[in-house]
């Protein structure tokens, strides 16, 4: 039996008392069983063949996963035509496209993708059939068995033609032939990836050939069961699996980074030490695993395990590259991954890890009948990966010219780039169109500078290309990239400035990268970057969308493109308008304003900004503005929406507006308002005996550390001033930098002094008992910075003092860079007498780009006490033209002069 029809057939024959399908059906579930549905696709052929469809003739699917998807498919095969699959998700210009080019005869359609499907036109079409209307299911029950002569099928005869642009936007018809589809499967059968007491969700859209083999074909020849869960949703997939307990879950990398982002949340939430005593208990687990084969972690997680069911063996993940620290966590939670690789030209399985010896990062081995070999390998093994076998493409339909250039000497050129390891384990490094060739000649992979940025950053996607450099450069061009910000993240911790939080993780791993890998630059962007349904990015047309953007936004001036009409009709409302009107008075945007414009990008909004902004429209609108609407706002677009809801709000009250009595307030004003009562609750202004003696226990051990381990030597104690209140302000380089100025002052000076902390870092009950003891303000100055300066204010006032790191960031080249006007802010108005520190030497035992610390002699020097007239002072001499601008200017200074003073070591 060399067809698939036959093969499908004698299947059913075998399995006829089997459960084929399980279909979410409202609340329960249908079946259908082997028998019932060889039947009904006997039924259905009769119909093509009264129809008019014989052997040759296109049938064309645009249907979503469902039982009807397998019964059409094989009704097709049976009456010997050919299949010709099309993505419900098509726009009706491309579903017009492939319509064209195959001539097919009948469409089958869903209730949901009818209704597109009659909006185009439709050349050769006989007929448009809707699989949800009572006339097919009358059909199915009713419909004529009679004498039906099946179509006499040769193994090289067509049985698909699966439409495919990838990521090249070029639509190709790939001709795949029973014999092709048939040697994939038995390929796939020998491997063992599938057995008859196995049942598979098929939660990927079949229209793919992946999916098409992996989840329906071959599943059914080995006569296991199909579950079609009713939606690709993650939440519906995993109720689905919960209920049958499927033993197979096949899947792209975007659906397992879905899941592993779920996880990674909740075991986010376990504070240290206890996350850094999990991370290894689970690492010695998965050494354990592959040192004898024994998975404890699945018994030790079985909670975890549940929530996928009772009778999970593996994922299968393929369609697209596989992120190794993903895999790596669910391994080491002891799930199992089967990671493979192939195209819709082959079939499409040409690799995949052994079961039992699977190797994170790579996507197996040649499954059988399947030859594989290297092209044109450089000095490191990478070439391009070419494919011989029976399951390699009859063709492309109605392209010979692409067909020669793809099958050459019998070899299918794959247009991958990778490697084979010692053990005969395919690696892949990227796709040979991706490649980036830089004006130096060299060779740049998008994927490998991807993936390095990627794990540093709060950031969901990104696609690499090069971009013309800006002018002056010596390069001709240069490493770009479009990113999409984590939101979640953002938005969880309150920060607002996207582009400083991404460049200084971005800026820590071009440290380490070669610089024609390194990144100059990047454009943010808060919509989702266009891929394949198998999760690729498709790189065309991302360059071709954001290129002009980059150019006119980073790298010269340029026109913008007009709002949308929705765009036109939020800035013409009153709201809109007022905003987008005070908005182009108080910023420097040389054009309108649009709902689309990033605060802080285009607008150069930063946190400091938006409080002006807000005291700004607070008096505009006379409504007190909301921390979250201004602090939760990305673009114009959010907060023209925020003001507008506010304002609702106000009228559902019996608000009037006007009634309000706002005024624009000084930042004295805004400053001697109380901080939060949570804030507040945080602010331990007369600690007690136990604190004292852990203040004490914790400095010591502290000055013990340095002085030992790195020669820690501190001068300028006689500085300080005999009462308060003052600021410490220091250079701001290393890990180090705040424990350094702990160990080097006097344990009763040490309870007057508070610092500025990171919030996210005392987030967890453990570390955040530690926020009295330590004198912490637990709030980021960057994400709530209102709100931060109101906690200073709160505690200089009352006589105790405050230690700051004014340049906002550790620096990345160990300078001193410009102060943030914050420190202006909260010098000039409290009055409090600064005390600038150096920290030398810290920047070499622990800059921001090392893991690790190493070791190097440390030197901490307290300068002399500065008043802020005396720093505004300095500051007016160099140029500065604000109160505010000038102390930060002259305190620089100051400590500039101070770092100079100290001897080198």
């Amino acid at each position: 039996m060399h067809d698939l029809w036959d093969r499908i057939k004698n299947a059913c024959s075998v399995h006829s008392g089997r459960t084929a399908i399980q279909q979410r059906q409202g609340a329960g579930w249908m079946s259908v069983g082997y028998l019932e549905l060889i039947s009904e696709i006997e039924t259905l052929a009769v119909y093509l063949s009264d129809e008019g469809v014989g052997k040759g003739d296109r049938v064309a699917l645009m249907l979503e996963n469902r039982y009807e998807w397998p019964l059409v498919f094989f009704s097709v095969l049976c009456a010997g035509a050919i299949a010709v699959p099309i993505d419900p998700e098509s726009s009706p210009t491309e579903i017009e496209g492939v319509l064209d080019d195959s001539r097919a005869k009948i469409l089958f359609a869903s209730g949901s993708t009818v209704k597109k499907a009659q909006q185009v036109r439709r050349p050769v079409i006989k007929k448009l059939v809707c699989v949800d209307t009572p006339e097919f299911k009358d059909l199915l029950k009713f419909g004529n068995r009679g004498n039906f002569l099946e179509a006499v099928i040769a193994p090289g005869d067509i049985a698909v033609i699966s439409y495919t642009s990838g990521t090249t936007g070029i639509h190709k018809g790939v001709m795949l032939s029973h014999g092709n589809i048939l040697a994939n499967c038995d390929s796939l059968l020998e491997f063992g990836i599938v057995s008859e007491s196995d049942s598979i969700v098929s939660a990927l859209p079949l229209h793919h050939t992946y999916p098409l083999t992996i989840t329906m074909i071959t599943p059914l020849l080995a006569g296991c069961k199909i579950i079609y869960p009713g939606s690709i949703r993650g939440e519906a997939v995993l109720k689905a699996m919960r209920e049958l307990d499927p033993t197979i879950f096949v899947a792209v990398p975007q659906v397992l980074y879905s899941m592993h982002k779920r996880i990674t949340d909740e075991f986010e939430k376990i504070p240290f030490p206890f996350s850094f005593i999990f991370k290894a208990f689970i690492g010695s687990l998965y050494a354990f695993r592959r040192a004898t084969g024994l998975n404890l972690s699945k018994s030790v997680f079985f909670w975890l395990h549940s929530r996928f069911g009772a009778r999970l063996r593996f994922f299968v993940s393929g369609g697209a590259r596989l992120d190794e620290a993903v895999e790596n966590m669910f391994f080491k939670l002891g799930f199992t991954i089967v990671e493979g690789y192939g195209l819709t030209e082959t079939s499409p399985v040409l690799t995949l890890n052994p079961i039992s010896r699977p190797k994170i990062g790579s996507v197996g081995r040649p499954i059988p009948r399947v030859e594989l070999k290297i092209d044109a390998p450089d000095e490191f093994g990478i070439g391009e990966v070419a494919a011989r076998g029976p399951n390699v493409m009859a063709g492309y339909y109605k392209r010979e010219d692409l067909t020669r250039d793809a099958i050459r000497d019998g070899w299918f050129y794959t247009g991958d780039l990778g490697y084979f390891d010692k053990e005969g384990y395919l690696f892949l490094t990227g796709r040979s169109k991706d490649v980036i060739v830089l004006s130096s000649g060299q060779n740049v992979y998008p994927e490998e500078v991807e993936d390095a940025y990627l794990k540093a950053a709060p950031v969901k996607e990104m696609c690499v290309f090069e971009a013309p450099a800006a002018e002056g450069s010596r390069e001709r061009d240069v490493l770009w990239a479009v990113v999409v910000p984590d939101l979640e993240y953002f938005k969880k911790y309150g920060e607002v400035n996207l582009e400083s939080v991404i460049k200084e993780r971005f800026d820590n791993v071009s440290r380490a990268m070669p610089a024609h890998k390194r990144l100059m630059g990047f454009h943010i962007t808060l919509e989702e970057l266009p891929h394949t349904q198998l999760g690729k990015i498709k790189r065309f047309e991302v360059k071709d969308k954001y290129l002009p953007k980059i150019i006119s936004r980073h790298l010269r001036a340029a026109e913008v493109q007009g709002p949308s009409e929705e765009d036109a009709a939020m800035l013409e409302s009153e709201v809109g308008s007022k905003i987008s009107v005070y908005l182009k008075e108080h910023t420097s945007l040389d054009r309108d304003i649009l709902p689309s414009d990033l605060l802080e990008l285009d607008l150069g909004i930063d946190s400091l900004g938006r409080i002006e902004i807000a005291a700004g429209l607070e008096h505009l609108f006379q409504v007190p503005v909301k921390d979250e609407v201004i602090g939760g706002a990305f673009t114009v677009r959010d907060l023209i929406i925020g003001i507008e809801g506010m304002l609702r709000e106000g009228k559902a009250a019996g608000q009037e507006v006007n009634t309000y009595d706002i005024v624009p307030r000084s930042w004295k004003g805004l400053l001697q308002a109380a901080p939060k009562k949570d804030n507040l609750a945080k602010l331990d202004l007369a600690p007690g005996a136990g604190v004292w003696v852990m203040a004490f226990l914790v400095t010591s051990f502290l000055r013990l550390f340095f002085r030992l381990l790195y020669n820690l030597k501190v001068e300028g104690n006689e500085n300080f001033p005999k009462g308060g209140p003052y600021i410490l302000y220091a250079n701001h380089s290393s890990y180090f930098d705040a424990f350094l100025i702990v160990s080097s002052l006097a344990s009763f000076t040490r309870l007057d002094l508070f610092f500025m902390g990171f919030r996210p870092y005392f987030a967890v009950p453990v570390i955040r008992s530690l926020v009295k003891v330590g004198r912490i303000i637990p709030i980021d100055f960057a994400a709530h910075f209102l709100e931060a300066l109101k906690s200073a204010y709160f505690v200089l006032a009352r006589g105790k003092n405050l230690c700051l790191f004014p340049e906002g960031i550790r620096s990345l080249d160990g300078e001193i860079h410009a102060f943030k006007k914050g420190f202006g802010i909260l010098a000039k108005e409290t009055g409090a007498k600064l005390i600038p520190v150096i920290l030398e030497g810290a920047y070499e035992a622990w800059p921001r780009t090392a893991k690790l610390p190493r070791m190097h002699p440390i030197r901490v020097r307290f300068g002399k006490t500065l008043s802020p007239d005396e720093a505004e002072a300095i500051g007016v001499k160099e140029g500065a033209k604000e109160s505010y601008e000038a102390i930060c200017i002259g305190a620089r200074k100051a400590l500039l002069e101070l770092g100079k003073e100290i001897r080198p070591t």
